[in-house]
C-alpha cells in the first residue's frame, strides 16, 4: 500500500533533515513533527502513523497522503520564482487530464462573480491578496508550497473561472501524485463552508 511505502520512506530519513527539509518542527522527546498546512498546525507521529491536530480541524482523505509525501520528498531548496499551471509542471500535460482533472470549476460555481467573497475565504484560509486576475489569493499549502488562485468573473463571453498558479519547486518538494493530493485538498478547502 502505498501510505505503508511513505511511513517507511519518512521513517528512513533522519528527522534532523526532515524537520529543516519541510520546514517541520520536530520534538525528539515525542518523536513527533509539527507542520502548518495553511491555516491549520498538525502533529505527524511517525511511530504511531498517525497525523492529529491539536484543534478540531475538518480532515480531509487527502491530507495524510499529500503530507507523507511531502515530508518524505521535501527537499531544503528556495522557491524558483518560475510561477506555472499544474499542467506546466514535468509530466503535467499528461497527469492532469480525464480522472485527475483538478475541479477547479466548482471554485468559480462557488464564488461565481463575488469578487469580495473569494477574497475573503481567501483570507481565512490564510492567504493574502495578490495583483492577478479580477482577484487573486496566494496561499502557503506547506511552508515550501505556495498556491495562487485566481479568479476571472463571468463576463459577455466567458463564465466565471479560477485558474491555479504555482511555483515549479513544489515538483521538487513531492511526487506529481503528492501534488496532485495537496492541490486537491486546497480546492477543497476553498469549496467547503
Amino acid at each position: 500500500m502505498i501510505e505503508e511505502e511513505l511511513w517507511q520512506n519518512l521513517r528512513d530519513r533522519s528527522p534532523q533533515e526532515v524537520a529543516v527539509c519541510a520546514m517541520a518542527e520536530y520534538d525528539g522527546e515525542n518523536r513527533t513533527f509539527g507542520i502548518r498546512v495553511m491555516n491549520d498546525r498538525f502533529i505527524v507521529d511517525v511511530d504511531k502513523k498517525v497525523i492529529s491536530s491539536p484543534d478540531p480541524v475538518r480532515r480531509s482523505h487527502f491530507l495524510p497522503l499529500f503530507l507523507l509525501h511531502h515530508l518524505a520528498c521535501a527537499r531544503d531548496i528556495p522557491l524558483s520564482n518560475l510561477l506555472v499551471s499544474p499542467n506546466q509542471l514535468t509530466g503535467g500535460t499528461f497527469f492532469f487530464r480525464a480522472s485527475h482533472e483538478l475541479p477547479l470549476p466548482k471554485i468559480a460555481e462557488k464564488f461565481d462573480n463575488s469578487v469580495e467573497k473569494f477574497l475573503e475565504k481567501g483570507k481565512k484560509l490564510g492567504g493574502e491578496k495578490v495583483d492577478y486576475g479580477d482577484a487573486a489569493v496566494k496561499l502557503r499549502l506547506l511552508p515550501r508550497v505556495p498556491l495562487i488562485f485566481v479568479l476571472w468573473k463571468k463576463d459577455e463571453e466567458f463564465e466565471s473561472h479560477v485558474h491555479l498558479i504555482l511555483d515549479k519547486s513544489i515538483e521538487e518538494q513531492m511526487s506529481l501524485e503528492g501534488v496532485m493530493l495537496a492541490l486537491l485538498y486546497a480546492i477543497g478547502k476553498w469549496v467547503e463552508d
